[in-house]
Protein backbone atom coordinates (compact mmCIF):
# COMPACT_ATOMS: atom_id res chain seq x y z
CA UNK A 1 0.00 0.00 0.00
CA UNK A 2 0.85 3.77 -0.66
CA UNK A 3 0.42 6.06 2.41
CA UNK A 4 0.48 9.97 2.69
CA UNK A 5 -0.65 12.45 5.43
CA UNK A 6 -3.25 15.12 4.50
CA UNK A 7 -2.74 18.60 5.45
CA UNK A 8 -5.85 19.23 6.88
CA UNK A 9 -4.53 20.10 10.51
CA UNK A 10 -1.90 22.23 8.77
CA UNK A 11 -4.45 25.18 7.99
CA UNK A 12 -3.26 27.40 10.89
CA UNK A 13 0.10 27.49 8.76
CA UNK A 14 1.72 28.20 5.38
CA UNK A 15 1.93 25.28 3.58
CA UNK A 16 5.58 24.79 3.51
CA UNK A 17 5.51 23.75 6.94
CA UNK A 18 3.42 21.06 6.22
CA UNK A 19 5.76 20.14 3.14
CA UNK A 20 9.18 20.56 5.36
CA UNK A 21 7.41 18.39 7.58
CA UNK A 22 6.27 15.51 5.71
CA UNK A 23 9.71 15.35 3.94
CA UNK A 24 11.55 14.67 7.21
CA UNK A 25 9.04 11.64 7.71
CA UNK A 26 8.82 8.09 6.25
CA UNK A 27 6.34 9.40 3.33
CA UNK A 28 7.32 10.67 0.16
CA UNK A 29 3.32 11.78 -0.47
CA UNK A 30 0.47 14.06 0.30
CA UNK A 31 -3.36 14.21 0.23
CA UNK A 32 -3.58 18.11 -0.52
CA UNK A 33 -6.45 19.06 1.18
CA UNK A 34 -7.64 22.43 -0.64
CA UNK A 35 -8.70 25.24 1.71
CA UNK A 36 -7.99 29.04 1.79
CA UNK A 37 -6.04 29.79 2.79
CA UNK A 38 -3.26 27.31 1.66
CA UNK A 39 -4.88 26.24 -1.96
CA UNK A 40 -8.36 28.51 -2.57
CA UNK A 41 -9.99 26.46 -5.51
CA UNK A 42 -11.81 29.34 -5.94
CA UNK A 43 -9.38 32.10 -6.94
CA UNK A 44 -6.16 31.03 -6.76
CA UNK A 45 -3.77 32.19 -10.13
CA UNK A 46 -1.67 30.34 -11.90
CA UNK A 47 1.63 31.78 -10.75
CA UNK A 48 0.55 30.71 -6.87
CA UNK A 49 -0.19 27.06 -8.48
CA UNK A 50 3.03 27.00 -10.30
CA UNK A 51 4.87 27.98 -6.97
CA UNK A 52 3.09 25.35 -5.26
CA UNK A 53 4.03 22.68 -7.56
CA UNK A 54 7.49 23.74 -7.38
CA UNK A 55 7.51 23.86 -3.63
CA UNK A 56 6.40 20.01 -3.53
CA UNK A 57 8.46 19.09 -5.71
CA UNK A 58 11.64 20.72 -3.96
CA UNK A 59 10.35 18.84 -0.71
CA UNK A 60 10.82 15.44 -3.31
CA UNK A 61 7.22 14.94 -2.46
CA UNK A 62 4.53 13.69 -5.10
CA UNK A 63 0.51 14.42 -4.65
CA UNK A 64 -1.20 11.12 -4.03
CA UNK A 65 -4.53 12.79 -3.78
CA UNK A 66 -5.96 15.74 -3.76
CA UNK A 67 -9.12 16.91 -1.44
CA UNK A 68 -11.32 20.25 -2.18
CA UNK A 69 -13.34 21.08 0.70
CA UNK A 70 -17.02 20.01 -0.20
CA UNK A 71 -18.64 20.11 3.61
CA UNK A 72 -18.00 23.34 4.85
CA UNK A 73 -18.04 25.59 1.79
CA UNK A 74 -20.89 25.77 0.00
CA UNK A 75 -20.64 22.91 -2.61
CA UNK A 76 -23.56 20.00 -3.12
CA UNK A 77 -24.12 18.17 -6.51
CA UNK A 78 -27.47 17.25 -4.94
CA UNK A 79 -29.15 20.05 -4.19
CA UNK A 80 -32.34 21.36 -5.87
CA UNK A 81 -31.14 24.72 -6.54
CA UNK A 82 -29.48 24.77 -9.58
CA UNK A 83 -27.36 27.67 -8.74
CA UNK A 84 -25.53 25.71 -5.75
CA UNK A 85 -25.02 23.04 -8.14
CA UNK A 86 -23.91 24.45 -10.98
CA UNK A 87 -21.27 26.11 -9.14
CA UNK A 88 -20.42 23.58 -7.50
CA UNK A 89 -19.82 21.45 -10.65
CA UNK A 90 -17.25 24.29 -12.12
CA UNK A 91 -15.60 24.17 -8.69
CA UNK A 92 -14.75 20.28 -8.90
CA UNK A 93 -13.62 20.98 -12.65
CA UNK A 94 -10.81 23.48 -11.44
CA UNK A 95 -10.06 21.14 -9.14
CA UNK A 96 -9.91 18.35 -11.68
CA UNK A 97 -7.57 20.97 -13.84
CA UNK A 98 -5.18 21.33 -10.33
CA UNK A 99 -5.35 18.07 -9.76
CA UNK A 100 -4.23 17.31 -13.74
CA UNK A 101 -1.48 20.29 -13.37
CA UNK A 102 -0.06 18.93 -10.07
CA UNK A 103 0.28 15.36 -11.34
CA UNK A 104 -2.22 14.03 -9.32
CA UNK A 105 -4.27 11.12 -10.19
CA UNK A 106 -6.96 11.23 -8.08
CA UNK A 107 -9.80 13.86 -6.67
CA UNK A 108 -12.11 13.19 -3.99
CA UNK A 109 -15.36 14.02 -3.85
CA UNK A 110 -18.47 13.51 -1.10
CA UNK A 111 -22.09 13.36 -1.50
CA UNK A 112 -23.67 16.83 -1.10
CA UNK A 113 -27.22 16.27 0.07
CA UNK A 114 -31.08 17.15 -1.21
CA UNK A 115 -33.24 19.23 0.94
CA UNK A 116 -34.57 16.80 4.11
CA UNK A 117 -37.91 17.86 3.64
CA UNK A 118 -38.09 16.23 -0.15
CA UNK A 119 -38.09 12.79 -1.70
CA UNK A 120 -34.56 11.22 -1.25
CA UNK A 121 -34.86 10.17 -4.79
CA UNK A 122 -34.42 13.81 -6.21
CA UNK A 123 -31.11 14.04 -4.47
CA UNK A 124 -30.23 11.10 -5.90
CA UNK A 125 -31.15 12.28 -9.67
CA UNK A 126 -29.02 15.41 -9.42
CA UNK A 127 -26.16 13.35 -7.36
CA UNK A 128 -25.84 11.64 -10.95
CA UNK A 129 -26.31 13.72 -12.93
CA UNK A 130 -23.84 15.79 -11.28
CA UNK A 131 -21.14 13.53 -10.87
CA UNK A 132 -21.69 11.76 -14.87
CA UNK A 133 -20.90 15.13 -15.82
CA UNK A 134 -18.11 15.46 -13.52
CA UNK A 135 -16.35 11.86 -14.66
CA UNK A 136 -16.66 12.73 -18.41
CA UNK A 137 -15.03 15.61 -17.59
CA UNK A 138 -12.29 13.51 -16.09
CA UNK A 139 -12.18 11.00 -18.50
CA UNK A 140 -10.72 13.89 -20.65
CA UNK A 141 -8.38 15.07 -17.78
CA UNK A 142 -7.06 12.10 -17.09
CA UNK A 143 -7.84 12.05 -13.58
CA UNK A 144 -10.02 9.79 -11.41
CA UNK A 145 -12.97 10.47 -8.80
CA UNK A 146 -12.62 9.50 -5.10
CA UNK A 147 -16.13 9.11 -4.30
CA UNK A 148 -17.39 8.86 -0.18
CA UNK A 149 -20.35 8.62 1.53
CA UNK A 150 -21.91 10.99 4.34
CA UNK A 151 -23.26 10.47 7.78
CA UNK A 152 -27.09 10.40 7.73
CA UNK A 153 -26.63 13.59 9.78
CA UNK A 154 -25.08 15.13 6.80
CA UNK A 155 -26.97 13.43 3.38
CA UNK A 156 -29.83 11.66 2.50
CA UNK A 157 -28.30 10.46 -0.82
CA UNK A 158 -24.62 8.59 -0.45
CA UNK A 159 -24.53 6.51 3.47
CA UNK A 160 -23.42 3.50 3.09
CA UNK A 161 -20.45 1.16 0.82
CA UNK A 162 -24.02 0.05 -1.03
CA UNK A 163 -24.97 2.99 -1.78
CA UNK A 164 -21.65 4.28 -3.09
CA UNK A 165 -21.89 0.68 -5.36
CA UNK A 166 -25.26 1.55 -6.86
CA UNK A 167 -24.28 5.32 -7.67
CA UNK A 168 -21.29 3.73 -9.64
CA UNK A 169 -23.00 1.24 -11.56
CA UNK A 170 -25.39 3.99 -12.67
CA UNK A 171 -23.00 6.64 -14.04
CA UNK A 172 -20.95 3.74 -15.16
CA UNK A 173 -17.88 5.44 -15.62
CA UNK A 174 -13.56 4.11 -15.41
CA UNK A 175 -12.87 7.67 -13.85
CA UNK A 176 -15.19 7.47 -10.67
CA UNK A 177 -14.46 4.73 -8.15
CA UNK A 178 -15.56 4.65 -4.51
CA UNK A 179 -13.48 4.87 -1.55
CA UNK A 180 -13.50 4.43 2.20
CA UNK A 181 -13.33 6.18 5.51
CA UNK A 182 -12.93 4.51 8.98
CA UNK A 183 -15.20 7.45 10.63
CA UNK A 184 -17.86 7.34 8.18
CA UNK A 185 -17.81 3.04 7.89
CA UNK A 186 -18.03 2.56 11.81
CA UNK A 187 -20.73 5.17 12.00
CA UNK A 188 -23.18 3.42 9.32
CA UNK A 189 -22.16 0.67 10.98
CA UNK A 190 -19.92 -1.29 8.28
CA UNK A 191 -17.38 -3.45 8.23
CA UNK A 192 -14.12 -3.28 5.51
CA UNK A 193 -15.46 -6.65 4.42
CA UNK A 194 -18.65 -4.35 3.36
CA UNK A 195 -16.81 -2.25 1.66
CA UNK A 196 -14.75 -4.98 -0.62
CA UNK A 197 -18.12 -6.90 -1.04
CA UNK A 198 -19.96 -4.38 -2.69
CA UNK A 199 -17.56 -2.12 -4.48
CA UNK A 200 -14.82 -4.86 -5.45
CA UNK A 201 -12.20 -3.76 -7.65
CA UNK A 202 -14.27 -0.18 -7.50
CA UNK A 203 -13.04 0.15 -4.51
CA UNK A 204 -10.15 3.16 -5.03
CA UNK A 205 -8.99 4.81 -1.57
CA UNK A 206 -9.10 4.54 1.90
CA UNK A 207 -8.92 7.18 4.67
CA UNK A 208 -7.12 5.43 7.51
CA UNK A 209 -8.18 7.05 10.71
CA UNK A 210 -9.57 6.93 14.45
CA UNK A 211 -12.85 7.86 15.64
CA UNK A 212 -13.85 11.21 14.65
CA UNK A 213 -10.93 11.60 12.33
CA UNK A 214 -8.07 11.22 14.75
CA UNK A 215 -4.35 9.71 14.56
CA UNK A 216 -4.85 5.97 14.61
CA UNK A 217 -4.52 4.90 18.22
CA UNK A 218 -5.70 8.04 19.39
CA UNK A 219 -9.66 7.14 19.10
CA UNK A 220 -11.20 3.89 20.41
CA UNK A 221 -11.51 2.11 16.90
CA UNK A 222 -10.12 -1.29 16.56
CA UNK A 223 -7.35 0.32 13.71
CA UNK A 224 -5.18 -2.93 13.80
CA UNK A 225 -7.94 -5.26 13.37
CA UNK A 226 -9.09 -2.64 10.23
CA UNK A 227 -5.48 -2.70 9.03
CA UNK A 228 -5.03 -6.50 9.08
CA UNK A 229 -8.70 -6.64 7.23
CA UNK A 230 -7.79 -4.35 4.38
CA UNK A 231 -4.27 -6.14 4.18
CA UNK A 232 -6.66 -9.67 4.19
CA UNK A 233 -8.53 -8.79 1.26
CA UNK A 234 -5.42 -8.30 -0.53
CA UNK A 235 -5.89 -4.29 -1.27
CA UNK A 236 -2.76 -3.01 -2.22
CA UNK A 237 -3.93 0.69 -3.16
CA UNK A 238 -3.94 4.24 -1.42
CA UNK A 239 -4.27 5.30 1.94
CA UNK A 240 -4.02 8.78 3.41
CA UNK A 241 -4.82 10.16 6.94
CA UNK A 242 -7.59 12.50 7.17
CA UNK A 243 -6.85 14.25 10.35
CA UNK A 244 -9.39 17.07 10.84
CA UNK A 245 -10.20 17.12 15.18
CA UNK A 246 -8.82 20.66 16.31
CA UNK A 247 -6.40 19.19 19.09
CA UNK A 248 -3.80 18.49 16.48
CA UNK A 249 -3.92 22.54 15.42
CA UNK A 250 -1.95 23.74 17.79
CA UNK A 251 1.24 20.82 17.33
CA UNK A 252 0.64 19.41 13.66
CA UNK A 253 3.95 17.69 13.52
CA UNK A 254 3.52 15.91 16.56
CA UNK A 255 0.73 14.35 14.90
CA UNK A 256 2.21 13.58 11.69
CA UNK A 257 5.52 11.81 14.03
CA UNK A 258 2.73 9.72 15.85
CA UNK A 259 1.11 8.46 12.73
CA UNK A 260 4.31 7.14 11.69
CA UNK A 261 5.28 5.98 14.80
CA UNK A 262 1.71 3.47 14.99
CA UNK A 263 2.62 2.72 11.82
CA UNK A 264 5.86 1.40 12.51
CA UNK A 265 4.55 -0.38 15.80
CA UNK A 266 1.63 -2.63 13.90
CA UNK A 267 2.47 -2.88 10.45
CA UNK A 268 5.70 -3.51 8.14
CA UNK A 269 4.96 -1.32 6.01
CA UNK A 270 8.47 1.30 6.59
CA UNK A 271 10.73 -2.01 7.11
Amino acid sequence: MKFAPMNYHYLRYPIKKFLDKVERSPFDSIDLYCSAPQLNLFDYPLLRLIELKKEIEAHHLSVMAMTPENCVYPVNFCTQDDLTRESSIRYYQRAIDTAQFLDCPCVQISTGFGYFDQPREEGWKYCRESLWTLAQYCEKKGVRLLLEELKVTTTNVLITSKDIAKMLEEIDSPAIVGMVDMDQMTYAKETIDDYFDNLGDKLGHIHFNDRGHTVPGDGDFPMKEYYDSIRNRGYDGTVSFEICDRRYYCDPDKAIDDIAAWMKANTNEFD
